[in-house]
């Protein structure tokens, strides 16, 4: 069995940040949740999730796409093109 040692309410907030990422990106949860995984934006969110969690949805989505883009370029440009799929 794997653990997590994470605490519990980032989990359930991440599950709601990738919820908020897909329906603003027009993405599948799937997708959203891979790219965000992918450019390091899931360890983000868990780390930073005490404060995020108080804010309003449209700050959560800024926030995370200002991370993305200072912390992967290369991910930034796929980010609009997986829009469009």
């Amino acid at each position: 069995m794997i653990e997590i040692k994470k605490p519990h309410g980032s989990v359930w907030f991440l599950a709601f940040c990738v919820e908020l990422y897909k329906d603003e990106k027009g993405q599948s949860g799937q997708r959203a949740y891979n790219y965000l995984r992918e450019t390091g934006a899931t360890d983000f969110i868990i780390k930073c999730w005490e404060g995020l969690h108080m804010t309003g949805p449209l700050y959560i989505i800024d926030s995370i796409d200002e991370y993305i883009k200072n912390h992967n370029a290369g991910h930034v440009a796929r980010s609009t093109e997986s829009v469009a799929d």
